[in-house]
């Protein structure tokens, strides 16, 4: 009988070891699975962040930029935040930009352009004398925690926030038309 007994408890013992083991190794799961969660959602609004202060800087640029005396007008914008953004460490930013606005105002840009009618230029307030610019903004990065990740980063696909804005451009006209 106290064989039996000990045999049982040995068999109670080894299930409430493995039973105990498979609900440690979910928590680390779970844990895991939490951590890259926070990372990807860090990485996601630190990319918004960077959309919205690349909008403002292209809208600075246009504004800085002589459209006439430079015979062009600043239409991209790219650079990389960090160590390397390929490897995913840092962020690839890409911005776009096209105008709207008074053929005098735009008549450098190239083709992406609409261009609004062509009345005398007397008053800035006018829609027809508002130069404004569609700003595109593609912040680009790569998840770091990613399993296919090897030394070149070739492996990682990259994830894109894209923001599109709508920017007035406010300067003085007479600088735009000497």
């Amino acid at each position: 009988m106290n064989k039996q007994r000990r045999a049982f408890s040995m068999l109670v013992a080894i299930f409430v070891i493995m039973i105990l083991s498979l609900v440690a190794s979910y928590i680390f799961y779970a844990n895991s699975t939490t951590a890259k969660v926070g990372q990807l959602q860090y990485q996601r609004e630190q990319a918004m962040l960077l959309a919205r202060s690349y909008t403002e800087y292209a809208v600075l640029a246009i504004q800085g930029h002589n459209r006439v005396a430079n015979n062009d007008c600043v239409n991209e914008i790219d650079t990389d935040i960090g160590a390397n953004p390929a490897q995913g460490q840092g962020f690839r930013v890409i911005v776009k930009i096209s105008y709207i606005g008074n053929q005098k105002y735009i008549q450098n840009c190239g083709a992406k352009t609409a261009q609004l009618a062509d009345p005398d230029i007397t008053d800035p307030t006018k829609p027809e004398d508002t130069l404004m610019a569609i700003v595109d903004v593609y912040v680009k990065y790569k998840d770091i925690q990613h399993q296919g990740l090897n030394n070149a980063g070739n492996n990682i696909p990259w994830h894109t926030y894209h923001r599109r804005s709508l920017q007035k451009i406010w300067e003085n006209l007479e600088k735009l038309l000497v």
